[in-house]
């Protein structure tokens, strides 16, 4: 006597099951991340400030009060003067932020600054950067 053994139909073995289930989770996980990530802008502007004065940059912020869950923030960097600026080399540290704040309803941020170095050195520069991160999805 003779025995046949069908076979039966084949299933989706566990191993091959977890694989798919981790791989939809994994892709799950990257959609979320990057519907969950934030946008960073930034505007930046440049002043020189020459010895024993005093100036002030305004600079406004990326996409100013266009979106509520949005965070903004400023700061201000004293830069050397440009290569083969006229004078004596200027102390950096004799740079003095009188003010650095948010204004105009807090669309701009501005930075108001005192060179306070002796007169015969060169004019320092101010960089003042503005920069706004908007969360995303947008609100």
């Amino acid at each position: 006597m003779v025995w046949r053994v069908k076979r039966a139909l084949r299933t989706p073995r566990p191993a091959a099951a977890a694989v798919f289930g981790v791989g939809a989770g994994v892709l799950l996980a990257a959609s979320l991340a990057i519907a969950a990530t934030s946008i960073t802008k930034q505007i930046s502007g440049i002043v020189s400030i020459r010895a024993g004065q005093t100036r002030t940059l305004s600079v406004p912020y990326p996409d100013a009060l266009e979106y509520g869950n949005a965070r903004y923030s400023g700061r201000a960097v004293v830069l050397a003067p440009k290569p083969g600026a006229k004078g004596r080399s200027p102390s950096l540290k004799k740079v003095k932020i009188l003010y650095a704040e948010s204004v105009l309803g807090d669309s701009s941020f501005e930075v108001r600054a005192r060179n306070t170095n002796n007169s015969g050195t060169a004019a320092v520069r101010l960089e003042v950067i503005a920069t706004t991160v908007e969360p995303l999805p947008h609100s």
